[in-house]
């Protein structure tokens, strides 16, 4: 098995990838690290680590397009029952997250690749505790949908060979609507995404193993947006792209997801018009019986993050604070729909 790393200017935190990745109960039989636009010590430091380095110096497809040159290089030496590890420069493994997963690709001939559960790192800010409250929830997502990936996550996943091959030769064929010939889709913004998709709709199983994966989170505003926008607006034009390629159970998910996040856009827009109109009508008057609704949800919220510690129960029971950031995320959403609507196509930013 081969682990490949794309990595821009990570100097700082390629060290404890790899590190991670040496303390696997399984480890990689190669580990190579492709440096991509890099203009600080990332190749030489991973070289310090035992990695092999691929130094690329103009690479104008970011993410897909580092992940392209590496596979390009490595897959042809590759056979069909071979696996590829895939994750991020900024991401941390537990040390059985090889293992795990390649169990679970042995569970099921079906699937293509097989994700990890991605977890945010500790963080001393708010806006870092409320990401890690959001990630530890979606696990229970990923639970409910029956351990089926909704994203093979960039954080770590693992591919077998011959359904990167079969990716590929979809795209050569053209029966996928992205890609630009390559394994990993050059032309959008989500390329993770777009690749579940893909082997969605050539016949393969995306698992999510029992194991964790540790990432950064946004420490900014300004971070969280890039982020987001990236993720909201990428996903609608995959999702649009794909169409009716999807099997049925999926496309029922992921258009659930959607339009239950313009559902709660279109009511938080409503319920702001009524908060600022209702001065012009003598004002909303306040029952106490709307404290029964909010009590049940700061229990659910509270519930829901109980082995995160004190810090996240007590977020969690006040309410406010994830609420704040449930708006900003939704009016993210918006401005990504807004983009969608008007055929605006953002930038592809490294978080």
């Amino acid at each position: 098995m081969v682990a490949i790393i794309p990595a821009r200017n990570e100097q700082h935190g390629i060290a404890a990838t790899l590190e991670s990745i040496g303390r696997q109960t399984r480890p990689p039989d190669r580990v190579i690290v492709v440096a991509n636009n890099c203009t600080d010590l990332t190749a030489d430091v991973a070289r310090d680590h035992g990695a092999e380095v691929l130094e690329m110096e103009e690479n104008k497809h970011m993410k897909a397009g580092a992940l392209n040159h590496a596979l390009d290089r490595v897959v042809p030496s590759l056979r069909g029952r071979d696996c590829v590890l895939v994750m991020d420069a900024d991401t941390t493994l537990s040390p059985n997250l090889v293992e795990e997963c390649l169990q679970t690709l042995a569970d099921n001939v079906r699937a293509g690749a097989v994700s990890s559960i991605f977890t945010g790192r500790e963080s001393k800010s708010l806006l870092g505790r409320l990401q890690l409250m959001e990630y530890w929830r979606y696990k229970r997502q990923i639970h409910r949908n029956g351990n089926r990936a909704f994203v093979l996550s960039g954080t770590a996943s693992i591919f077998r060979v011959r359904a990167l091959d079969g990716v590929k030769r979809a795209r050569d064929r053209g029966m996928l609507p992205f890609g630009g010939g390559g394994y990993y889709d050059v032309e959008g913004r989500t390329e993770d995404n777009e690749i579940t998709l893909a082997l969605l709709a050539i016949g393969f199983d995306c698992p999510v193993a029992e194991t964790t994966s540790v990432t950064d989170v946004m420490e900014t505003p300004g971070m969280l947006y890039k982020q987001r926008e990236r993720w909201y607006n990428g996903a609608m034009v995959n999702l649009m792209a794909y169409g009716r390629s999807l099997p049925w159970y999926m496309r029922w998910v992921y258009w659930g997801q959607q339009a239950g996040l313009v559902g709660s856009l279109l009511f938080f827009l409503a319920y702001l018009a009524v908060l600022l109109f209702s001065p012009l009508y003598g004002g909303v008057s306040i029952d106490w019986r709307w404290l029964i609704p909010l009590g049940i949800q700061a229990i659910e919220r509270t519930v829901t993050v109980w082995e995160l510690g004190w810090k996240a129960r007590l977020i969690a029971a006040s309410l406010i604070p994830e609420q704040l950031y449930s708006v900003f995320l939704l009016l993210v959403f918006g401005i990504g729909l807004k983009n969608l609507v008007t055929g605006q196509k953002g930038l592809w930013h490294a978080t």
